[in-house]
Parts: structure tokens; C-alpha cells; sequence
């Protein structure tokens, strides 16, 4: 029977580097869309073509990146939703054989059975 085991070190390592990514990645976005604007605003009325396509720029790099923080925030929500389960086995399966030991033993003595 196969034994799985979860590397809690690892794990820890990898949320502990991507814990600040999202507040990073939103900065970023919020760059992106201060850029953009201002580069529309520089181009001026004359270049309506130009100032469309930053437009359209500005709306989709700025939303992507965004996305890419919720995506990250909620790999780090996982991770820790992973670990909490993890330990949360370890500690009914420990109380469980816990009270099997105790009632084998006990029969075993000759007291209640199990």
C-alpha cells in the first residue's frame, strides 16, 4: 500500500514566495493602466485611431495582470486550505487510533470489550 505524505516545507516555501505576488501584481496593473492613460492623454485628439488602441491596451493588460493577482491570491488560499486539511488528518486519524489502542488494550486486560 502506497503511503503520500504532504511536503509541508515545500509547501510553506512556495506560499511564503508568492504571498506578496499578488499585492505586486496589482501595482503593476495599476502601473499599466497610469501608463496607458497617460499615453492617451498625450496623443490628443487629432490621433483617434491612436488613442482607441490605448484605450483598448490600458482595458486588457490592465485587467489581465489584475486577473493574474486573483489567480495567485487563490493558489495561496489552496495552499493554505491544503494544509489545514492535511493537519486536520493527521489529527483524526492520530485520536482515532488513539482509541482503538486504548480499547484493544483494555480487552486485552481482560476489561470492557472492544
Amino acid at each position: 500500500m502506497a503511503r503520500y505524505e504532504m511536503d509541508r516545507e515545500g509547501v510553506a516555501t512556495v506560499r511564503a514566495a508568492v504571498s506578496g505576488d499578488p499585492e505586486a501584481l496589482r501595482g503593476v496593473a495599476d502601473a499599466v493602466a497610469a501608463a496607458a492613460s497617460a499615453a492617451r492623454v498625450g496623443v490628443g485628439p487629432r490621433a483617434s485611431v491612436l488613442a482607441a488602441e490605448l484605450d483598448r491596451f490600458r482595458l486588457v493588460h490592465a485587467r489581465l495582470v489584475d486577473a493574474m493577482a486573483d489567480a495567485v491570491a487563490a493558489v495561496c488560499s489552496e495552499l493554505d486550505l491544503a494544509v489545514r486539511s492535511e493537519r486536520d488528518t493527521e489529527l483524526a486519524t492520530a485520536s482515532a487510533l488513539g482509541s482503538l489502542t486504548g480499547a484493544l488494550g483494555r480487552a486485552a486486560s481482560g476489561g470492557d470489550e472492544p
